[in-house]
């Protein structure tokens, strides 16, 4: 009796693991690319094919019998059409998660001022367009908190290798979003990741301007 059981236990267990292995398969199958949505639009055009054989085969106007293929396919062309608008507002609203709302640097009033006096005494910021409330107010806070802006004055260059520098103060941030704010100006004019990009390409900073800033902002991050 014990042997019969287990012969029934050994059968039924290896019924479920192998049911457990055709499940796990299929749903394999399925999220892979579009498989999902094949199957799901061939199953669609199954009863509206037998339809159309219906028609084709009973009614003296055979093109009744493109009248379920049309309904099938403009379901289809109305499902493609939702498929690409949620596909295209998930990947705004991504941007949106992922884009910073603010540089909100967190930084204690002391350190602010001492990296302020540091741009504005080698004149990497021009102080009579930008006060420390502006730059406080710019990087403190977030974009729309109001209308301040920093502005630069510095080769296009330098003020890249000065913003990569910045990026460190606060994770998250890149040059993209420095030219997305809308809060950093150039000689008068608002910076671009491109223009950054490129005059750092045609031009590297100097040693010397490289190893000054990088000692200041080596101090800045030990205060």
């Amino acid at each position: 009796m014990d042997r019969f059981i287990d012969k029934i236990v050994d059968a039924l267990t290896a019924f479920l693991v192998g049911r457990e292995k055709v499940n796990s398969g299929m749903e394999s199958f399925l999220n892979k690319g579009n498989n999902g949505i094949l199957v799901l639009s061939v199953l669609l055009l199954i009863p509206f094919l037998i339809v159309s054989v219906f028609l084709y085969n009973n009614v003296e106007n055979r093109l009744w019998s493109l009248i379920p293929i049309t309904i099938c396919l403009c379901i289809y062309f109305l499902f493609a059409i939702d498929l690409r608008m949620r596909k295209r507002s998930g990947l705004a609203k991504s941007r949106l998660k992922s884009e910073p709302s603010g540089f909100n640097l967190d930084l204690n009033t002391l350190v602010m001022k001492k990296l302020f006096g540091y741009l504005t005494k080698y004149e990497y910021v021009n102080e009579e367009l930008t006060s420390y409330e502006d730059f406080y107010k710019v990087m403190a806070y977030n974009f729309d908190h109001d209308q301040s802006v920093v502005h630069f004055n510095m080769n296009l260059s330098e003020l890249k290798y000065l913003l990569e520098k910045f990026k460190k103060l606060k994770k998250g941030l890149t040059l993209t979003t420095f030219e997305r704010s809308n809060k950093i100006y150039n000689r008068d004019k608002p910076i671009s990741q491109k223009a950054l990009t490129s005059a750092y390409s045609d031009y590297r900073p100097d040693q010397e301007f490289r190893e000054h800033v990088d000692d200041f902002f080596k101090f800045l991050t030990d205060i």
